[in-house]
């Protein structure tokens, strides 16, 4: 692989991840500007906690293709496990993150309700 095709496989990696990751920067200026409360602080970390999982996310793509780039096929095989152990954390990590976002939507809407 040189370093053309490398650099090419990279930006469409940072690529795939740029939409959610603007999203989620959207998202984290409209809940900075939102009243104080209980729900705001619960949105806030689920907004941090999903923007956390999706770098690191991409940091976990790329390890496979720095190591191809520089001929290490030989920690392709041990890192394996270890890359499909931190993906499943990651996925762990971005359903805690859904469920405390739609927690504190609940909560901000029940409290707008009463």
């Amino acid at each position: 692989m040189d370093n053309t095709q490398l650099l090419t496989t990279l930006l469409v990696s940072i690529g795939y991840r740029l939409p959610v990751l603007i999203a989620l920067g959207v998202a984290l200026v409209m809940l900075l500007d939102a009243p104080k409360g209980v729900a705001r602080r619960a949105a806030l970390w689920a907004v941090s906690v999903l923007m956390a999982a999706a770098l690191l996310g991409g940091v976990l793509s790329i390890v496979p293709l720095l190591l191809i780039a520089g001929g290490n096929y030989n920690g392709m095989g041990a890192l394996n496990s270890v890359l499909s152990v931190a993906h499943f954390a990651l996925s762990l990590a971005e359903a805690a993150g859904f469920v405390l976002l739609a927690w504190a939507l609940v909560k901000a809407l029940r409290g707008a309700a009463a």
